[in-house]
């Protein structure tokens, strides 16, 4: 038996398949996550401020969305940067407009898997947009 010299691949890969139809927008069919590396699953946050507020506009729920999953994922020590899998759940197709131009003004290249869910209605009737998200991560070797 020969030693192994090769060192394991520890980044995590967003990829697209060839194979089946190109994504209909800002997310990778797939993210391969190696193993050893840490993870996070964020609930569904919903568009709420520290003191309670909501505003009723569908763009600036999702804007409070991302800050608060920033925070988040900040105290876990993770960035928007690590995010492997998001999954939307929206109330009125009318404001994916407005959604999506926002997840864009947080969420670069290369993007993370997703999944678009249209709903009947959320938790709180005040609620037009709920999105979990999935962060990964590999300690780099020092």
């Amino acid at each position: 038996m020969t030693a192994r010299t090769e060192i394991e691949d520890m980044t995590v890969r967003y990829f697209n398949c060839d194979a089946v139809a190109a994504p209909f927008g800002n997310y990778s069919h797939a993210v391969i996550v190696p193993p050893g590396a840490s993870t996070v699953h964020l609930a569904g946050q919903v568009g709420v401020r520290v003191d309670g507020s909501i505003p009723h506009d569908a763009g600036e729920q999702t804007r409070i969305i991302f800050e608060n999953m920033s925070k988040v994922l900040e105290q876990a020590r993770f960035t928007f940067a690590n995010i492997i899998k998001m999954n939307y759940f929206v109330v009125d197709e009318a404001d994916l407009m407005a959604i999506r131009a926002v997840r864009d003004s947080f969420i670069q290249p290369p993007y993370p898997a997703a999944s678009l869910v249209l709903v009947k209605a959320l938790g709180r009737s005040e609620w037009r947009v709920e999105i979990e998200c999935i962060a990964a991560g590999v300690e780099q070797p020092q």
